[in-house]
């Protein structure tokens, strides 16, 4: 990769501040004019196990993270012993506890790598400094930041305002930072390893912010006055988010005892004409589809946001994947029209969950939004949030609540003694809301409902091509993978990437046009079975010669596609 980056790895075990230590250094690096990307792994523990947050950093937009890492900084034994294959070549690798023993096999890969590794007390360091054992995780990061060449006043500014609502010595935080700094373990030669240019710090810092980060911005953005789930990871996040803002956004925020009550809430919500959303992921989401069909008859809007992770049953609960997409186009009993959108990173999150609710409430369907771990707890650098979107409820008069139009969108009003009341009907119904059970009332008013998905459609836009118009290579995909490829593309002009954000209903005509030119074409989908691509071949018939498909919980590395290419 000619893209000047680097990548550094704290790891250890869960409850051990990995996470913190991580987004501390990705706050100082942004500060200082970089742009990041930050990946987390984590095991479903509260405490023990192995956790590690890497940060890709350099001076230009970086978007996905790479395999290997520059420098891995390790709090435990079991943490050295998972990474250490992944350590780069003339890489450096910093530890913190005693009586250590390298393998001969493992100081041969040492020598053969020109590798550095170094001991550090970090604490001792920490103690000596005036602090406690727990500030070892900035000694190490004072430590970092000299390797890195950089002045500590920003890094220690940042760590201090992170900390000054607690119950810490703030001055021993500061004296425990530059005493790591200042570690005679340090030698000039480790800093002269690596080549990332220097930032202008003086230009427009970027934000730092999470694919969750992204769907909570734009549901305040988007009128959401009600926020309903039951946690589940990787949608977590979003709780603790409107949860902390909800004085200032006068928004709802409420956990419900089980998903089958939380989507509920919401249908009910948007029923009363409350913008309400509701967060999942695949377990819980498959506790929803019962109401899922029940708005789809009954033609409620309602919005869904489902953050995907790796696996059938429990799974990999907190690792990524993509492998919901089936359930989501799919999922419900009968047939009835929904759409389903796919985020990619924090501000196609912000952009398409204000679109969910628009399309909800104009063509009164449910809407599902896609995420997955890798985009909903990542890090990006954001320059800046798009405007928000125009609100459009969708409202209309009319005589009937199901009036049969020739566009399948009847006249809705929300329910008030000012209005004329209807009736909400999951049974299916006549134009007045009646149930029916006739032949003529039956197929008039499914073919009513199933005539809004194909104008749905037409104002759908095709996906966007990434690079040129006439690739040796076409990938094509939806979801995260969107931003490995765009890293690998600044360094490939023989590749371009075809992205899909409106997975259904779906449009192919700009991928059609790509295979009448006979242009060698490549599925990327992070599932085992290639779920997109059979839904593209569902629709046009075409079948992917080639696929690159990935489903060990782990996202695309920018090696991956680069393996594959070169392979």
């Amino acid at each position: 990769m000619s893209k000047k980056r680097i990548s550094i790895k704290f790891a250890g075990a869960s409850g051990q501040g990995i996470n913190t230590t991580g987004l501390l250094l990705a706050k100082a690096l942004n500060k200082e004019g970089y742009k990041i990307f930050a990946y987390r792994e984590y095991p479903s523990l509260i405490t023990g196990g192995t956790a590690s947050y890497q940060l890709d950093v350099s001076n230009s937009q970086i978007n996905s993270s790479s395999r290997y890492s520059d420098i891995l900084l390790c709090f435990t034994a079991e943490s050295l012993d998972k990474y250490f294959d992944n350590i780069k070549e003339n890489g450096i690798l910093v530890y913190d506890f005693k009586n250590y023993s390298f393998s001969q096999e493992q100081e041969t890969v040492l020598l053969k790598k020109n590798i550095t590794k170094i001991y550090i007390d970090s604490k001792s360091i920490a103690t000596d400094a005036g602090g406690t054992e727990i500030m070892s995780n900035v000694v190490m990061l004072g430590f970092l930041w000299k390797i890195l060449t950089l002045e500590t006043d920003i890094l220690i500014d940042v760590v201090l305002d992170f900390l000054k609502n607690k119950n810490i010595d703030l001055e021993a935080e500061k004296n425990a930072i530059l005493a790591g700094y200042n570690s005679p373990s340090y030698r000039p030669e480790l800093s002269k390893k690596f080549d990332l240019p220097q930032t202008d710090m003086f230009s427009q810092k970027s934000l730092i912010m999470t694919g969750n980060h992204g769907i909570s911005l734009g549901a305040v953005a988007g009128g959401v006055r009600a926020y309903y789930a039951y946690p589940m990871t990787p949608a977590t996040s979003i709780f603790k988010f409107l949860g902390d803002t909800s004085e200032e956004t006068k928004i709802l925020v409420k956990q419900a005892e089980n998903e089958i009550t939380a989507v509920q809430m919401a249908m009910g919500s948007m029923y009363m004409g409350t913008r309400a959303l509701v967060g999942t992921s695949g377990g819980g989401f498959d506790l929803m589809i019962e109401t899922i069909s029940c708005a789809g008859i009954s033609e409620t809007p309602l919005v869904i946001f489902l953050s995907q992770r790796t696996g059938a049953g429990t799974g990999l609960p907190t690792w990524t994947g993509a492998g919901d997409l089936n359930t989501a186009v799919k999922g419900g009993h009968g047939d009835f029209p929904r759409c389903v959108i796919a985020t990619s990173d924090a501000i196609s999150g912000y952009t398409l969950i204000q679109e969910a609710f628009n399309i909800a409430e104009t063509y009164q369907i449910p809407v599902i939004v896609l995420s997955e771990k890798q985009i909903s707890e990542s890090l990006f650098s954001v320059k800046s949030l798009p405007k928000e979107s125009e609100i459009m409820r969708g409202l209309s008069e009319g005589e009937n609540r199901y009036e049969l139009t020739e566009s399948g969108i009847s006249p809705r009003w929300v329910p008030s003694k000012e209005k004329k009341p209807y009736i909400h009907n999951s049974d299916e119904h006549t134009e007045d809301g009646t149930s029916t059970e006739e032949s003529n009332d039956t197929l008039l008013m499914a073919e009513k409902r199933m005539r809004k998905l194909s104008l749905l459609e037409e104002h759908l836009p095709e996906p966007k091509l990434y690079g040129k118009s006439t690739p040796e290579v076409l990938f094509v995909g939806w979801g995260s993978v969107k931003n490995t490829v765009l890293d690998v593309i600044e360094d490939r002009n023989d590749i371009s990437y075809l992205h899909y954000e409106y997975v259904h209903p779906l449009k192919t005509k700009t991928l059609e046009d790509f295979i009448e030119k006979g242009t060698r074409i490549v599925l990327l989908e992070n599932n085992q079975t290639g779920q997109f691509g059979s839904l593209i071949t569902q629709e046009t018939g075409y079948i992917f010669k080639e696929r690159l498909l990935k489903y060990d919980g782990r996202p695309f590395f920018v090696e991956d596609i680069l393996d594959f290419l070169n392979n």
